[in-house]
């Protein structure tokens, strides 16, 4: 998955394909769509628009639960699976984000975690160019 020169869509396309995801879909921090690939286009705004409300759910972990570190928000529906949203790195100012619709009783960490480092290496490399 880090193989250099891969792009942001197909480091995403081979991570959604391989956690077995419904739609992945990277965001800068106003919520506005990179790039997304998923059986669910007609919710890629809606998704990526949930990492506007990353920032407040922790400022408000912090402040009032004492959690310092938070990776990663999950809301879970039983019966749907889970939305998951994952800060991964900065560039320019700009906030990048994951964020990933999983299958009900299937695991995403291992596979977003992976997508994380590889998205932000590209991005830092590009950076330091």
């Amino acid at each position: 998955m880090t193989t250099p020169g891969r792009d942001l869509q197909g480091l995403l396309v081979e991570a959604h394909d391989e956690g077995g995801f419904v739609l992945s879909v990277l965001s800068t921090q106003q919520g506005l769509p990179v790039a997304s690939v998923g059986h669910r286009p007609d919710l890629v705004d809606t998704l990526a628009a949930l990492t506007a409300l990353f920032d407040d759910v922790v400022v408000r972990a912090q402040r009032d639960v004492g959690l310092a570190r938070v990776d990663e928000v999950a809301l879970r529906d039983e019966d749907r699976g889970s939305v998951v949203v994952r800060p991964i790195c900065e560039v320019d100012g700009t906030r990048l984000f994951l964020v990933v619709e999983v299958p009900a009783r299937r695991p995403w960490r291992r596979v977003t975690n992976r997508l994380c480092r590889a998205i932000a290496g590209i991005s830092v490399s590009r950076l330091e160019a």
